[in-house]
């Protein structure tokens, strides 16, 4: 254990001391480690001549003592945090394999979407362009004016169609982002 770790100890143990007392505790403590590194030794070397640092602070508090449980060790610590940024990278690396298969297929969705809305658009606009036949060439065939109303009844179907296709496409592309996040930021799923 290391100078810093066993003074880092004591400090949170000694939290019920008032803070002059805790200052001339860690003080104390704090000189024999310079001593002590002033006659050759380390700093683990000292630290196990000290003893348990939870065993001092619980003689330090007495009475005012109340029961901890005894923080991780460090290697723990430093092992959970490098596996968290590996995990982090792991996932991210997940995340782009995921988008360059996603991301297309996002884009095939959105591009069928929009063709929906450009056929809505164009049927619904079918009667214009006969009337600018009609302008432009002055001829009239019953066939035309039946087939502009049945395009008009399709064009209706079709924005109907493309109304819920894309609250549908909204929702897929809304979730999934929210997904990416939630995973990037390492959230559990609900």
């Amino acid at each position: 254990m290391t100078k810093q770790q066993f003074i880092a100890i004591l400090e949170s143990r000694l939290a019920p001391l008032p803070p002059h007392e805790r200052k001339e505790f860690i003080q104390d403590v704090e000189s024999h480690f310079i001593i002590g590194m002033q006659n050759g030794r380390n700093e683990q070397e000292i630290a196990r001549e000290l003893g348990d640092p939870f065993e001092m602070a619980k003689e330090a508090l007495g009475d005012r003592f109340i029961e901890m449980d005894p923080p991780p060790p460090p290697f723990f610590q430093a092992n959970h945090s490098a596996s968290f940024s590996l995990r982090k990278y792991v996932i991210g690396a997940g995340l782009f394999f995921c988008a360059l298969v996603m991301i297309p297929f996002l884009a095939a969705l959105w591009s069928g979407g929009a063709a929906l809305a450009i056929g809505a658009l164009v049927t619904l606009i079918s009667p214009l362009f006969v009337l600018l036949d009609f302008m432009m060439n002055g001829t009239f065939y019953p066939a035309k004016l039946f087939l502009t109303v049945s395009l008009v009844g399709i064009g209706i179907l079709l924005y109907i169609a493309t109304r819920s296709a894309v609250t549908g496409l909204l929702t897929l592309t809304r979730r999934y982002s929210l997904w990416n996040v939630q995973l990037w930021k390492g959230r559990d799923q609900q």
